[in-house]
């Protein structure tokens, strides 16, 4: 039978309890109230150690065990990338209740709250300050980069796990695990680790083209800069050259300077690293303007998404892509998704429906749902899914599958499945 002192079975069943005898006014009589303060915390031990008639703390116990397990979810449900938000959560569901009608785990259900990140620093904060006041088991997120960045320094002195599944910044590995955020864990690939899969298929691509050089477009926050410093150093190492970096406000209508730019550059091919209705703008004006150097996505743009926002999806055609799933690795979760919401997984629904069977197989390894739990057990994580086996380096970084893709015709075909280890 475990121990427990007064206040800490008090709190575990959500009553405040003080830790010293109440604070005695001027004139008060000290005997009296430190004996009831004395007499409140025996009774509660007793309760705690199951001696009180009737079973209490048996019953309170028993309560806790059952209860849910409760699932922090910070996104973005607000701003320009709010339908990646809802995206996101569509994935997360979907997985939480596949876990749940299976059971759950340990005895228990998950259950989700939610927080707005609004895909930005400082409300990413505020979203897992709320989250955390929440005390739930572990906080997923926060879909853009910045966030994630943002909210990794409060989960550390929280002491509660963060796990990431969409967010692309490399600098996330770096600071995680030996590098002195043990409670960052991250499921999906970072920019870098893509760019290894798609850089000999650039290389090459430029290289027949007598060309060797890319022009990269890339939105100015966490996910575009860390995703052309990702690209940037496999095709050094392969002698691509950069022709030019222009980075742009989210939410952009207008990409004819830049394009201009592209064009007085002459590179042999353009790697895009933005969101899927940027992307479309951005290559809407690009086959307007006549431009003819192929289009490599970098940033996980190709998507039904970027296909509606286009309004013809033939624009998009030959346009090849490194992400870390495709929809033809995964029937099982392709169809769930048609069935629950009408179209195919959106590339930010991927990560959290994922993240559900990582966390149902760490808190079973740990035997615990307790965030200290939950942390060992991800480290003894060794998860085979569609999309590759998920099992994390001492950077807390799992290493997942590269598919290689290219946009046909209004669909997605999957080229090349790529081990994260290896190249194209």
């Amino acid at each position: 039978m475990p121990k427990y002192s007064a206040g800490q079975a008090l709190k575990s069943w959500g009553y405040p309890i003080p830790t010293e005898p109440p604070a005695m006014r001027e004139g008060s009589r000290p005997g009296r109230r430190l004996t009831f303060w004395v007499a409140c915390s025996a009774a509660v031990s007793a309760m705690a150690l199951g001696v009180v008639a009737g079973g209490g703390a048996s019953t309170a116990l028993a309560k806790s065990k059952s209860s849910p397990i409760l699932i922090g979810a910070s996104t973005p449900l607000s701003g320009p990338n709010a339908y990646a938000g809802v995206e996101w959560l569509q994935g997360l569901k979907l997985g939480i209740k596949k876990v749940n009608a299976d059971g759950g785990v340990l005895g228990r259900k998950f259950k989700i709250v939610t927080a707005d990140n609004g895909c930005a620093p400082s409300t990413g904060v505020t979203a897992a300050d709320k989250l955390i006041a929440d005390h739930p088991a572990v906080i997923l997120g926060s879909v853009c980069s910045s966030a994630t960045l943002a909210t990794m320094p409060l989960v550390k002195t929280a002491h509660i796990v963060q796990l990431s599944d969409d967010s692309s910044d490399p600098l996330i590995t770096k600071e995680a695990g030996v590098g002195g955020n043990p409670w960052e864990f991250r499921i999906n690939l970072d920019s870098a680790m893509l760019a290894e899969g798609l850089a000999s298929y650039i290389a090459n691509k430029v290289d027949s083209l007598n060309n060797k050089s890319v022009y990269y477009i890339a939105e100015d926050d966490a996910f575009g800069q860390g995703g052309v410093s990702g690209y940037q150093g496999p095709l050094k190492k392969l002698g691509i050259t950069t022709a030019g970096v222009s980075y742009y406000t989210p939410g952009l209508g207008d990409f004819d300077p830049i394009l201009s730019a592209v064009q007085a550059a002459k590179p042999g091919a353009v790697v895009m690293i933005m969101e899927p209705d940027d992307a479309a703008t951005m290559v809407r004006q690009y086959r307007e303007l006549g431009l003819h150097e192929p289009i490599f996505d970098g940033g996980g743009a190709l998507s039904q998404q970027m296909f509606t926002s286009l309004g013809t999806p033939s624009l998009a055609n030959g346009i090849v892509g490194a992400f870390f799933w495709n929809a033809a690795e995964d029937k099982t979760f392709t169809d769930a998704y048609v069935n629950a919401y009408g179209t195919t997984p959106a590339p930010d629904s991927i990560g959290p429906y994922y993240d559900a069977f990582v966390l149902a197989d760490a808190i079973k390894l740990a035997g615990s749902a307790t965030p200290s739990a939950i942390r060992k057990g991800l480290e003894k994580v060794d998860l085979k899914e569609a999309w590759g086996t998920i099992k994390f380096d001492s950077h807390n970084q799992a290493h997942a599958n590269i598919a290689v893709q290219e946009a046909e015709g209004g669909n997605i075909k999957l080229l090349k499945v790529v081990p994260s280890s290896g190249a194209y």
